[in-house]
């Protein structure tokens, strides 16, 4: 019982940590700095750590506002990870006040409004997003995820295209890449397993 309520105390304490990093971060090292570092931390997948970071240097002052819609993007992709959707997308839409053009945050904001079901406004940044960076393969298959999601298969086919066309060699070979190419016929579909017989005795 006592471990238990341990590791309830241990829980709200991150949980508590986070909101003070995302509302009232310590500024210590200079915004730049913190920037840098926040992004490391995201690389390395310390989500808790890159908010920290990332909240200082946006408090900092010290970053230009393309830097500044970038803070607020990487955050919300580190508040992602820690499944803080709600924050994540007050982040992003800080971003895209900051920045209009951001490209990532839009991508990002539509691909976060897609599934929490708000498929007008995630269009709305999806198009945007394709308007701005029409060579950008992330932009046509985030849009592509959108219209399957509304069950719009030939418009989805198409946009999926796009970003096949587009993409860097090898990229149809990350597995949630990979998937929506081939449920989409894009791609051949993987062959299925080939069954090998167990030997018998008399093998």
């Amino acid at each position: 019982m006592a471990g238990s309520h341990l590791a309830r105390l241990t829980i709200l304490a991150a949980w508590a940590a986070l909101v003070t990093a995302v509302l009232a971060p310590p500024v210590q090292a200079g915004g730049r700095e913190e920037y840098v570092a926040g992004l490391l931390a995201l690389k390395e997948r310390a989500a808790m750590r890159a908010v920290v970071h990332l909240s200082a240097a946006i408090t900092s002052g010290d970053l230009s506002p393309p830097q500044l819609s970038d803070a607020y993007y990487f955050r919300a992709r580190a508040l992602g990870r820690v499944e803080r959707d709600d924050l994540a997308l007050a982040d992003l839409t800080r971003a895209l006040t900051v920045g209009p053009e951001n490209v990532k945050a839009l991508r990002l904001r539509c691909r976060t409004l897609t599934l929490a079901g708000d498929a007008e406004k995630a269009a709305a940044d999806c198009n945007m997003a394709v308007l701005l960076a029409p060579e950008d393969w992330r932009t046509w298959f985030t849009r592509g995820l959108l219209h399957d999601r509304r069950n719009d298969r030939t418009l989805a086919k198409g946009d999926l295209a796009a970003a096949q066309a587009r993409m860097p060699e090898g990229t149809d070979e990350i597995p949630a890449v990979r998937k929506p190419l081939q449920d989409y016929g894009l791609i051949p579909g993987d062959p299925p397993p080939v069954h090998v017989p167990e030997p018998t005795a008399g093998d």
